[in-house]
Formats: C-alpha cells, sequence, structure tokens
C-alpha cells in the first residue's frame, strides 16, 4: 500500500491505494487524483520489511487514465538516504521471493 499527497510542505489530505507494482527505484499505482508529470508526491510505503510507513518523495514520470475515472501513475522515488533504500530493497526481495514461489 501508498500513502501519497502533493508535496506541498505538509499540507493536503492523504490518499491510499494499493501499489501496482514495485522496484527499488519508483513504483506504479491507481490513484483518484490525475497529478501531471512532474509532480513532486510526498509517499508513505507500508512495506513488510517495515513496522511504520517509510516515508519519501517520489516524481510522477508519466500518467495515464485508468479504470473508473481513476488515473495510473508512474513514479521516480527521490534519493533517499541508505536505511531508507535498505527497506525498499528488502521489501523488493521479499516480493520478488514470493512471485517465484508463487
Amino acid at each position: 500500500m501508498v500513502r501519497y499527497r502533493a508535496a506541498s510542505g505538509g499540507q493536503g489530505a492523504w490518499a491510499v491505494s494499493p501499489l501496482r507494482d514495485f522496484s527499488r527505484g519508483g513504483a506504479r499505482f491507481v490513484c483518484e487524483n490525475a497529478f501531471p508529470v512532474g509532480t513532486v508526491l510526498e509517499l508513505q510505503l507500508m512495506l513488510p520489511s517495515s513496522k511504520t510507513p517509510v516515508p519519501l518523495e517520489a516524481q510522477v514520470t508519466w500518467a495515464k487514465p485508468g479504470p473508473i475515472n481513476l488515473a495510473e501513475l508512474g513514479v521516480a522515488f527521490s534519493p533517499v538516504e541508505a536505511g531508507i533504500q535498505q527497506l525498499i530493497d528488502t521489501a523488493v526481495a521479499h516480493f520478488v521471493h514470493k512471485e517465484e514461489t508463487g
């Protein structure tokens, strides 16, 4: 799961969406708001490798219409500190292993 909002200095309500794709450098998810390409978002990733949401920023790299008046977004994570990157890498490894053992 991902919580997201436009990065506006802590302003605005959070929205929640399931992640569709997830990698060490970015993610894809469906959202209620069609953010333009280039928009910087605040994210909080809910990962199995962390007991608390993992905070980071990401930039919208592509957007397209999704189902039922939703938008599908691709985001690239902004550079993060080593500890956060380790949590992301551990979660990616968890999901890859889960898919392989299906």
